[in-house]
């Protein structure tokens, strides 16, 4: 017979408030690539490869927002 547990968690204002930030920047920078593939699209240019809109959007949302520290790294993810 196999046992399993439940287990709840109780998260404080800290750990509520750090992911929230985490996902708001790869939000930020997934609506951001976007919105700039889509004017491509609709302007019969080529899409920018992966390394570009990385390049390009992730400078960005570090001069916009106040990262919170290795939240880049899930950014850059959020891209691709």
């Amino acid at each position: 017979m196999k046992a399993r547990s439940k287990y709840r968690i109780y998260p404080n204002h800290i750990q509520i408030k750090k992911p929230s930030q985490l996902f708001g920047c790869c939000r930020y920078v997934w609506n951001k690539s976007l919105e700039h593939c889509n004017q491509l699209d609709t302007d019969g240019q080529k899409k920018p490869s992966y390394v570009d809109l990385t390049k390009q959007f992730i400078t960005k949302c570090q001069e916009r927002i106040t990262l919170v520290k290795g939240s880049c790294i899930y950014s850059i993810a959020a891209v691709s």
